[in-house]
């Protein structure tokens, strides 16, 4: 009986140290699958950058961005939902957009174009004085934000030089 005792608590060491083995691989499976998408925008046109004129007669700022997705590594495909983009000059909302669904297979790559638009609303004269400023510098810099859907929720920001 007492050899039958350590065998049966050998069994069972070995049941349990062979159950930790395998969440040790689906955990190490699941941070793959959800690692985060790699990113990068290139700003590639800018419209209606004027002040705003009397009501109803405000130029609309519109912005033509590349977002360029990178699953990496990841083994397997990355599906995110639909995401939103917004377009702010020093802390100023300027336009805002929509991202389409997407899916990346493993280790690949895809670049979406996304037109971020303001609704007919111009930029308000003191922040367009700010902007021409910085223009005639070189320094003027927009904030880029993308936050994507679904499953990863996940937040993206980027400084994009305005006129470079």
């Amino acid at each position: 009986t007492h050899s039958r005792l350590q065998a049966s608590h050998g069994a069972f060491a070995f049941l349990v140290m062979r159950i930790t083995y395998k969440a040790s691989q689906a955990i190490d499976t699941a941070v793959i699958f959800n690692k985060p998408i790699s990113s990068s925008v290139e700003l590639v046109g800018v419209r209606g950058l004027e002040p705003s004129l009397a009501p109803g007669a405000a130029a609309s700022p519109a912005f033509d961005l590349l977002l360029r997705l990178d699953n990496g590594d990841a083994c397997g495909d990355q599906y995110r939902e639909g995401g939103s983009v917004k377009v702010s000059y020093a802390g100023v909302p300027l336009a805002h957009g929509s991202t389409p669904g997407f899916r990346l297979g493993a280790r690949s790559s895809a670049t979406v174009a996304v037109n971020a638009t303001s609704d007919g609303v111009g930029v308000p004269e003191e922040l367009f004085r700010l902007m021409s400023a910085e223009r005639r510098l070189g320094v003027a810099q927009l904030d880029i934000a993308l936050q994507l859907g679904w499953p990863g929720w996940e937040s993206y920001y980027w400084i994009v030089d305005l006129d470079g």
